[in-house]
Parts: structure tokens; sequence; C-alpha cells
């Protein structure tokens, strides 16, 4: 089977195409397959044959076999990666293994694993657990396999500092037991911006990269790289002095997001107690250019990376740089974004009817809108505390069928018998579907209906007004009672 399986990648990289594999078929890996296995030159010629590589074993199999059938292994609500895989599939020059032997016919490989840290208890993220053990066993693999000259690029998510001076000196060392020059290592760094949903695969091909390389000759060789399949004349690049700052850019981005999200939750507080509609404000205050970016309440925080980025860089700052503070103001910041859940369940606690030992149905399990990804999702804290009362709890999400983290069915439509007796909706994640969602639709579903709370700015003022007058109770967040 070993034998077999070095004989396919043998055979499929058997023309003049360049080779890249990406180490990781997850939610960047996924993107990255579609984007360099659909590059062309000016003349429509594409350039590269495109390896994914994951682990073997039964949890990762069907992203494999899923990249060979010529299907993108992430449910997006994007068309063109689901055409992208096709197409690539059936030109020939897209496939996907476990098989280690891929890395040794690699001219580029590019590392999508994750780096995963670790909050010991939520609501106090400085308590983390990290180690880079189990993502250096991945570069060992890369390492072991690779040729002298090999570009490698680095594009997880890690503490600034790790490009330089834990992954360089590793590869340094892996090349002195293979008696290869360890200045034949061309290492570089860069981070992607990808966002699941209708803009998917644009979010690699169209989009800004911020990239760095360990010396002058891995740096030219990913700026050449990116410029084969990034639409740079819309989208220049940005090459930074070091991989320290390329890294510390990605961190950076994330931890200035997630600070003015845990900001504005705050003010959604005040405004609660005070009896302003937050929107109108934030309207108003969107009039001024310098502060259009200012955020909206919302449920909380979810996904990959704005719920644990800073905690990678303040590993970095205290045990790679030696820092003698930690990012306290940041790290404070995932802690108040952790526990926002808690204010829509104070919301229903506070309502008039009793809604703690209601039917309730929380619509949208996903962490974000329009895309099935249910890491970290903000709905998961307000899943379990409705589950620790007297609630019964039904879920819906037209993205997700099985919510593995918490082992449960989700309903993909409003049409399911499990919502006659459902008394109390939630609208957690602002999908489509939700958002275009009428009175009369919540009724047919939900006909013992007695209360609406919207957690995301998921309802419009005319539906809203509409469910108030047919008697229903309606609770905005951010919003003034019944508005």
């Amino acid at each position: 089977m070993i034998t077999n399986e070095i004989q396919r990648i043998d055979n499929f990289v058997d023309n003049d195409r360049t080779n890249v594999v990406i180490q990781g078929i997850g939610f960047v890996g996924a993107a990255m397959l579609a984007a360099i296995s659909n590059a062309t030159d000016q003349a429509g010629n594409y350039l590269y044959n495109a390896i994914g590589v994951d682990l073997c074993g039964d949890e990762h199999s069907w992203k494999i076999d899923s990249v060979n059938t010529g299907m993108s292994p992430i449910q997006s609500s994007d068309a063109s990666l689901d055409a992208a895989y096709r197409e690539a599939k059936s030109r020939g020059n897209l496939l996907a293994t476990c098989n280690e032997f891929a890395y040794s016919v690699a001219d580029i490989v590019v590392v999508d694993m994750n780096l995963d840290i670790n909050k010991n208890t939520l609501g106090d993220a400085a308590d983390y657990s990290f180690t880079f053990d189990s993502y250096l066993k991945g570069i060992r693999a890369i390492g072991d396999h690779i040729s002298p000259e090999t570009l490698v690029i680095i594009e997880s998510t890690v503490p600034p500092g790790s490009t330089e001076n834990v992954i360089y000196p590793f590869l340094k060392g892996i090349f002195e037991e293979r008696n290869l020059e360890d200045s034949s290592i061309s290492l570089a760094h860069s981070y992607e911006r990808v966002m699941p949903g209708e803009g998917y695969l644009s979010s690699i091909t169209n989009y800004y990269r911020v990239f760095a390389g360990i010396d002058e000759n891995s740096a030219e060789k990913a700026e050449r790289f990116f410029e084969s399949f990034i639409n740079v004349s819309d989208y220049p690049l940005t090459r930074l002095h070091s991989t320290n700052a390329s890294e510390m850019a990605k961190v950076l981005e994330n931890s200035y997001r997630a600070m003015n999200i845990a900001f504005m939750q705050e003010w959604t507080e005040f405004a609660d107690v005070a009896g302003v509609n937050l929107f109108d404000v934030i309207d108003a205050i969107r009039m001024r250019p310098t502060h259009k970016n200012i955020m909206a309440p919302g449920l909380g925080v979810g996904g990959y990376c704005l719920t644990k980025d800073a905690l990678l860089a303040d590993y970095g700052y205290r045990n790679i740089f030696k820092g003698e503070k930690s990012l306290s103001m940041s790290i404070e910041a995932i802690n108040i974004n952790d526990m926002m859940p808690q204010f829509t369940y104070k919301l229903l606690h506070e309502a008039n009817i009793d809604a703690l030992n209601a039917n309730i149905a929380i619509l949208g399990v996903s962490y974000l809108n329009d895309v099935g990804d249910t890491r970290y999702t903000p709905t998961g804290l307000l899943f379990d505390l409705l589950s620790e009362g007297n609630s019964n709890v039904h879920l819906y999400d037209p993205y997700i069928k099985f919510w593995e983290e918490k082992d449960k069915v989700v309903n993909t439509t409003l049409h399911s018998k499990s919502g006659l007796d459902v008394e109390v909706i939630i609208f957690a994640v602002s999908h489509k579907e939700y958002r275009e969602i009428t009175l009369e639709q919540l009724q047919v579903a939900f006909p013992s209906l007695k209360c609406v709370v919207d957690a995301n700015n998921v309802i419009n003022s005319r539906v809203a007004k509409s469910i108030v007058s047919s008697g229903v109770q309606f609770i905005g967040l951010g919003k003034t009672k019944n508005s």
C-alpha cells in the first residue's frame, strides 16, 4: 500500500509543473489548495501540481478522500471554491495524501498546520498551556524529506519569534543530521487572512499579503511565489524586514480587532442600563470617516484566531524574547470576549416570561455568518448556560448538521417538528437565511412563540416591529426594549 502511494505521487508529478505541497487541509489549507491548483501564467498555462498532505487515520482521511474526488473538504457558501476543486480534479493537477513522501517531491511547502494554545479556564486567559511539540513533529516530517533549496513557507499563526528562533534552528539540526548544508534552507513566514464564506477563495487570491524571509534569498523566492497566484496589481504585497515582524503583524492585527470587540461589550452593557439603542449611536459615529470601523454589539467572539492569538503573542513576548511584562490588556480583551454570551443569558433571565424553564431554539451554531465552522463558537457558552437550567434547547443552523464539540444533532431548516413547542428563539448568528426571515415564517415554524431574542442584529427594524405588534416579546442586544 505504501509503495503504491509513493508510485501514485511519483506519477502525479511526472511533468514540468512546479510541485507545491500544502501541509494541513483545514480551513486555510483547503483554500490554498484551490488557489494553487488553479494558478496560471499569462498564457493560461497551469503552473503547479498541488498536493495536500494531512495526517493518516480515520479522523483525517475524509479530508484526503474529499480532495481526491474533486470536492472541497470545507463546506462553504463560496461556489467558486467548489468549482476550483472540480476543475483541478478534472485537469489532473490536484492530489491529497497522508504519505510523507510527498515532501520529497516538493519545490515549495506551505505549512498550514494548527498551532494550538489552550486556555485552561474560560474567563482567565492568562492561565494557558502551550507547547511546540506537535507542531515540530510536522516540521520534522518536512525536514526529513525535502530537498535542499525547497522553499518552506510558514503560514500558520505562531508566536512572534517562532520562525527565526524555533523553526529555523530545528530545520538546521535536521539538515545537519542529513549531512546537508544548512545554508541551503529557504524559509519564510506569511500569514493568511482567510475568511470562510462567500469570498472564501477570493480571500486568498484577491487580498493583501504580508510576508518576510529569514534571508534575502528566502524572501525573494516567497515573493515570486505569491505573485504567481495573488492579484498583486490590486492587492500589492507587503514585505517586512524580518519574520519576527511578519509574525507580530498577524497576532497584532487580530488582537486589535479583539480589543475593539471587548471595548464595545462594555458600552453594550452601559447602553442597556441607560435605555439607549447603541446601533443608532454607532451609525451616528460612523458618519465620521476616521471611525467607520467601530464595532457593534453581538453575542460573542468565536473562530480560531480572535479567541487566542493574543495569547500566542504573549507567549512569544515572555518566552522567546524574555520580556518582563505580559500583554495584559490584550489578554483581558480575550477574557471579556469569552464571557460575552453571559450578557445574552442575562437578558433572557430578565425577560418577563419564564424563559429559563422554556423550550428554546438557538438559531445559529457556527461562529460566523454563512459559514459551517463551529470552532470556539460563542453559541457554545450560551448553550451550556441554558442547558444547566431547566431549558430544553433546540439547535438550528443551515450550515451545520452535527455539532461535534457538543455531540448534538442540528436542524438545518426551520421546518422541523422539534419547533412545535418552542417558546423562545435566540438569533445567535447572522446567517443570510435568518436575515431574510419574516414573522410569518417564524410563526409557522414556531407556533408557540412568545419571545424573540436578537443577539447579533439579525432582525431588521421592520420585522422587529411586526414581531412586537403580533404580541411577541422582542429583545434586541444593544437596542432598547421592543425596538
